[in-house]
């Protein structure tokens, strides 16, 4: 495996675990059982989906999906990646990758803010 496959490999489940770890305290990330389902956690689709009502920018919520999990208009690469479905990763690919990384500790380490969240009446 080289350096560019190597990097994406790492990078993808860091992004989706630091997304959910921003997520958690601020919009559920567990459905709840219903009947014999069991308890289910949001898969990064459900997660960046999740991301404008818990205060991110829209615009990277739909950044994020389209080059992350979007396979009908752009990308798929959490699954192209994770799931080997592609061989070597262009380099392009893996800086959004990384790029995305990127922002989400900016967040996690308070260098952005998040909108306020708004309250129901």
């Amino acid at each position: 495996m080289g350096e560019l496959d190597a990097a994406a490999c790492v990078a993808l489940p860091q992004v989706e675990q630091i997304l959910r770890q921003l997520l958690r305290p601020r919009v559920p990330i567990v459905s709840v059982a219903k009947g014999q389902t069991p308890d289910t956690v949001d898969q990064l689709g459900g997660l960046i989906r999740s991301m404008p009502a818990a205060g991110y920018p829209t615009d990277w919520s739909r950044a994020l999906e389209l080059l992350l999990v979007d396979p009908d208009r752009v990308l798929n690469l959490r699954n192209d990646i994770c799931h080997v479905l592609i061989g070597t990763r262009p380099r392009h690919r893996v800086a959004l990758i990384l790029q995305a990384g990127l922002y989400l500790l900016s967040y996690a380490h308070g260098h952005r803010t998040l909108a306020p969240l708004t309250q129901p009446p």
